[in-house]
């Protein structure tokens, strides 16, 4: 069944600013979605997201729906347009759960030489998440091309401007980074961010 409004509506909606919070029926319109369609929207995302993303894609997925409350089809509609939104939602989560499951493997199979130790067997995704969101920008943009993106070294360095020699340096350092961090985190729950600046090669 084709999605209401067509995917690429519902794709920006996900994305879309929240609207003025006056509009009036706006609450009432939410609340009444929110009571009649959550237990089938929440029984969808459990069967097709990791449990530990279930919570955030509900969040996301009812967010949404606020921010159009006023604008989204009469019932039966109304139920229809949640999926929608959801099955949006719940393949963008897999497609983070694929990121860092690849991430994950390539930090498995890197060399440690830097004396950073520990287990990075099955971490929290949001552990893994916040490892990587406290890298320094350059070192998140080198994972992205070279773990995700599949450019080989030569590619990245032509696209960075470096020699490959730099490239591989950097994405030892990067990887050990990202290790160093995701270590701490497991061991103590919080991830320390790196201070320094991005003035290395």
């Amino acid at each position: 069944m084709k999605d209401p409004g067509g995917t690429a509506y519902i794709e920006s909606v996900t994305d879309e600013p929240a609207g003025d919070p006056s509009t009036p029926g706006r609450d009432e319109r939410f609340a009444a979605l929110y009571e009649t369609h959550f237990e089938a929207i929440y029984a969808y995302v459990r069967r097709r997201a990791e449990p530990s993303d279930v919570t955030d894609i509900l969040q996301e997925v009812f967010a949404a729906a606020w921010r159009s409350a006023n604008r989204i089809p009469d019932a039966p509609e109304d139920r229809i347009w949640l999926y929608g939104v959801a099955r949006r939602v719940v393949q963008r989560s897999r497609w983070k759960v694929l990121r860092r499951r690849q991430l994950l493997d390539r930090l498995e199979t890197e060399p440690v030489t830097t004396g950073v130790q520990g287990d990075l067997s099955d971490p929290l995704p949001s552990r893994l998440d916040d490892a990587f969101a406290h890298l320094r920008a350059r070192d998140r943009e080198l994972l992205r091309l070279i773990i995700w993106d599949e450019l080989d070294r030569t590619e990245v360095a032509r696209l960075l401007g470096c020699s490959v020699n730099a490239v591989d340096i950097r994405f030892h350092r990067a990887t050990g980074r990202l290790r160093s961090r995701l270590v701490t985190a497991q061991a103590t729950g919080r991830v320390r961010p790196d201070p320094s600046p991005a003035t290395e090669l």
